[in-house]
């Protein structure tokens, strides 16, 4: 149970961050548009200014993926969604993975082309957005930046915003509370905080050449991130700017307390150990010339430059002796960079840190995570009806229930009488994009995502009510093949290992059995990739189609063969008049996806 200490953090935390919707909100508003000439007027320019980024970065991981990110800023911006602001997207060189370090310092490398000496007096806000997002396949063909987050507080009538929205609402404080320089963050992460600015010194930040933020954690989440050494700070310490002696990536529980990293909270009966752990940082401009300056030398790199791993570790006091030969990674070449330089980390008691990076997560945050969901002020209901679904009460009836059970983000229901039926309070669930027109009955936790789930004249179904099989992902893609436009249902278990590579079927698992039996039960001819080792991610057994809704039926009878051979559920469909198109893979989707219909 959730103690007082905890809930009323918790409402001081979504207080602040309603405010910062506000002002959000409210710079939306100055953009001025001059709507007989569709141009910004110079008053709006001039109020703007110095209360904005002056650029914003999304990176990518190739230029197809830059493509499709621009498509989505364009919609955007015509649709009166973004400030008054220049935003780039720059994919990272091909053949190249340069981890947030490398791929940060490449950015300011092609924006100097462009900019020249007056890079050195912007205020830049770059989000990592690249990768594939393989452990959230849903996301893998837009991107996770481009993710619906339906936070209250910057929702416009009923359209829903999406993490993008979010990042540039969230780290809108610091934009006006730091000079020009580079402020550095994720696209999967969401930091919630309460930040009372009058708390801070903001002499020490305008002094500083690196800034990072702090968040109160356990020593389990300290173990996988990187952890902050502030010394002589009390639990009960308001939002403060603070000396960091040392940063610690990924340490033991012994390390950390070793250190001197590991502090008391204070809850109500009990005492509780944490530590301050790592989410976004900031760097000056003096230190990032210094950077450029080794990057034009360095550059392409062989391996992996990581600003958590490689840069941060080389701050704070304790530091200010060590020699570079001490390290045999990229850290001895930072060390001399980064050795000396006035470091501080703003503590924030009142935060947390989220991560939305794989299937499981997404379903947990939208959930069973009350904490996430009150801070932000998610809508739990975007759908076009009220009350989408009936919950199984004690007694074993169906009762209407809006406060409990899952998401439904941007969902069309064909007429108002219909619903989704959840076993129990414990199923998670999420359908978001999808257009629906037959009652649907989930069995457990399930992601549904851009489904079609309608009558299709080709299918003939053999139940009324569509069962949906449990502990899974549906996604519907539209892809390009052969010069058509057709379209692909992947589904995935929702704890699929997807970069997990084997030699054989048998080293791999979906749908709750090995791969060499889901083949085996659908009779599946897989064509890999020559000397290419066998993932999820580029195993062909998905069934193109010539329309969605035919896509999710064909994924959805293979899913239903496998689980009647397991569990003897009879077959709700015959899918036998269908026109197939082949098998692809995930990364044949992502691949081959149809930019035009995927962003419209």
């Amino acid at each position: 149970m959730e103690s007082s200490h905890e809930k009323k953090k918790s409402y001081r935390i979504k207080n602040s961050i309603q405010d910062i919707f506000h002002l959000y909100n409210d710079l939306l508003r100055e953009r001025g548009v001059d709507s007989t000439k569709g141009k910004h007027t110079a008053a709006a320019k001039k109020s703007n200014k110095n209360q904005y980024w002056d650029i914003i970065v999304l990176t990518t991981f190739d230029e197809t993926q830059k493509l499709c990110f621009e498509h989505q800023i364009d919609k955007k911006r015509k649709c009166g969604e973004l400030p008054e602001v220049a935003v780039y997207v720059i994919a990272d060189p091909p053949g190249h993975k340069l981890g947030v370090g490398g791929s940060t310092l490449y950015v300011l490398s092609e924006l100097r082309k462009e900019l020249t000496n007056s890079l050195y007096e912007k205020k830049i806000l770059i989000i990592h957005s690249g990768g594939s997002s393989q452990r959230l396949p849903s996301y893998s063909a837009v991107g996770k930046i481009f993710s619906p987050i339906p936070a209250e507080g910057l929702m416009v009538g009923s359209k829903v915003p999406q993490m993008f929205d979010l990042k540039l609402a969230l780290y809108l404080p610091f934009c006006r509370l730091l000079k020009p320089g580079v402020f550095v963050s994720c696209a999967d992460d969401i930091e919630t905080y309460h930040l009372d600015v009058t708390d801070l010194d903001r002499q020490l930040l305008q002094e500083s050449d690196v800034v990072a933020l702090a968040h109160p954690s356990s020593l389990v989440i300290g173990e996988g991130h990187g952890v902050y050494v502030v010394k002589d700070v009390k639990d009960s310490t308001p939002s403060c700017v603070h000396e960091c002696t040392e940063v610690l990536q990924k340490p033991s529980q012994s390390d950390m307390r070793e250190a001197g990293a590991v502090w008391i909270e204070s809850n109500e009966n009990s005492d509780v150990e944490r530590v301050w752990s790592d989410s976004v940082f900031w760097l000056g401009w003096d230190i990032c010339s210094d950077l450029l300056h080794w990057f034009d030398s360095h550059h392409p790199m062989s391996s992996e430059l990581d600003a958590y791993a490689h840069f941060l570790p080389c701050l704070g006091s304790n530091k200010a002796k060590a020699k570079p030969s001490e390290f045999s990674d990229f850290r001895s070449d930072m060390l001399p960079i980064f050795q000396g330089r006035k470091f501080k980390v703003i503590l924030l008691p009142d935060s947390e840190f989220y991560h939305l990076g794989t299937m499981e997560e997404y379903l947990a945050h939208f959930n069973v995570m009350k904490n996430f969901s009150h801070e932000l002020g998610i809508q739990k209901n975007t759908s076009n009806i009220d009350n989408p679904y009936l919950l199984k009460d004690e007694q074993g009836n169906f009762q209407p229930d809006v406060t409990n059970a899952g998401m439904f983000i941007q969902t069309h229901f064909s007429h108002q009488n219909l619903k989704v039926t959840v076993p129990d309070e414990l199923t998670q669930f999420v359908i978001e994009k999808c257009v629906i027109d037959l009652p649907i009955n989930l069995t457990g936790s399930v992601i549904i995502s851009g489904c079609s789930i309608q009558k299709c004249s080709s299918v003939s179904l053999l139940s009324s009510t569509v069962t949906i099989f449990a502990n899974l992902l549906y996604h519907t893609l539209p892809i390009i093949h052969q010069g058509k436009s057709i379209y692909v249902t992947v589904a995935f278990d929702l704890d699929a290992k997807m970069k997990a590579a084997s030699d054989t079927l048998s080293g791999l698992n979906n749908y709750g059995r090995k791969l060499s039996e889901v083949v085996q039960i659908l009779d599946l001819k897989l064509v890999t990739e020559h000397g290419e080792k066998l993932t999820l991610w580029n195993t062909r057994m998905f069934t193109g189609a010539d329309s969605a809704e035919e896509s999710f039926w064909l994924t959805h009878h293979d899913i239903n063969k496998v689980v009647c051979e397991t569990e003897g559920t009879p077959l709700q469909t015959d899918v036998g008049n269908c026109r197939k198109t082949g098998l692809f893979s995930m990364k044949d989707v992502v691949e081959q996806k149809d930019l035009k219909k995927l962003v419209c």
